[in-house]
């Protein structure tokens, strides 16, 4: 009697068959990216350009109809774009570091791994690098849905707003662990930054509620303090609040993931240039102005948005650092500069600014990381 088939190996032959169309495909699909990045080279067009991933990602999610998860097609995708990148041109992104960081989480989700990446020790310094060239594009964090506004961000744009632009943005959910080499009840000191002790008061008062916490200037630094404590005495104790990209940079194993007191903590990042995007349809725009002095003025401003049925979804506020008490407002609205209706907002918003800059138009971040 002849065996009967093996329905396992038979799934399996399909799967290979299938890997080597998709292998051949992705080739193929190269080929087109090579042939792209000589014509955008010959053209002097950026290698990146934001609205043209937002149309390619746009598209794969509304085809996605198979039960294959969104999320990870998207992730799929960005690895392919970041492949294609490096075939049409190799390009440099700059990030507050060290690495580690959840600044460098971000890059890596959005960019791939297929980019070269600098880290870049301030907030400041990725803002140089890119109005220096040194960089193609920087990131660099913005707000945060628990803490509100990066101040380090904000101010660095008065200082920069002439060199560079904002040419995207990335939206990050942040998730803490607890990174050590050691087993639960041998923790004797924890590392980290002050606000990821505070995000995770509760569950450290009820799970460390004796162990020595220490103060460091960021979740990758905390990360990087405990290998060295370890290099130094493997039964040290030491363990660090912060992403488990940290813990592989580092070789230290997460213990517990997710131990951030409030679930949807999200970050969302700004992806710096020297160049600025075309419409993608669904778009964004920052702002920074400064009022005139007298009553009223900012409302004044406001209402002009209000008028023109422009919604609003940010707004902060900065000393303006030239006279006391004179503050610049950041505000981003949805809308392109380059749409003749919100280029005609805009100019009625400056008559009642002293100064006002856009700082950038982009696709609007549909899609959490």
């Amino acid at each position: 009697m002849a065996d009967s088939p093996d329905p396992l190996a038979e799934l399996r032959r399909r799967i290979d068959d299938i890997d080597s169309q998709l292998i051949a495909l992705l080739h193929l699909r190269a080929a087109c990216a090579v042939d792209v990045g000589k014509i955008k080279r010959d053209l002097g067009i950026p290698v990146y350009a934001p609205h043209r991933e937002s149309e390619v990602l746009k598209r794969i999610l509304a085809d996605q109809d198979g039960p294959m998860p969104s999320k990870t097609l998207e992730s799929i995708f960005r690895e392919i774009m970041s492949g294609s990148f490096s075939l049409e041109q190799p390009i440099r992104i700059g990030y507050l570091g060290p690495v580690g960081t959840y600044s460098h989480l971000a890059a890596k989700r959005h960019f791939g791994s297929s980019v070269e990446y600098d880290d870049l020790r301030a907030i400041e310094g990725v803002f140089e690098e890119v109005a220096r060239g040194h960089v193609d594009y920087g990131l660099v964090p913005i707000e945060n849905s628990t803490g509100g506004g990066i101040v380090e961000s904000l101010d660095a744009f008065l200082a920069y707003h002439r060199q560079v632009k904002i040419y995207g943005e990335v939206q990050l959910a942040v998730h803490f662990s607890l990174l050590t080499n050691s087993a639960p009840h041998e923790v004797r000191r924890i590392y980290s930054k002050a606000e990821a002790f505070t995000q995770c008061r509760n569950w450290l008062s009820t799970q460390y509620p004796q162990v020595e916490r220490i103060s460091v200037d960021s979740t990758a630094l905390a990360v990087k303090r405990v290998r060295s404590d370890l290099d130094q005495d493997s039964n040290c104790g030491s363990a660090a609040i912060g992403s488990t990209l940290a813990g592989e940079m580092y070789d230290v194993r997460c213990l517990f993931e997710n131990i951030e007191d409030r679930q949807g903590n999200v970050t969302r990042f700004l992806i710096l240039s020297r160049s600025e995007t075309k419409t993608s349809g669904d778009d964004k725009t920052s702002i920074m102005f400064t009022t005139d002095d007298r009553p009223g003025s900012l409302v004044d401003v406001l209402n002009v948005f209000k008028t023109a049925g422009v919604n609003l979804t940010h707004i902060d506020k900065r000393p303006s650092r030239d006279i006391n008490w004179d503050y610049t407002f950041f505000v981003d609205a949805v809308g392109h500069c380059k749409d003749p209706r919100f280029a005609e907002v805009v100019g009625q918003c400056r008559a009642y600014c002293k100064h006002l800059t856009v700082l950038g138009s982009y696709p609007r971040s549909r899609q959490i990381l």
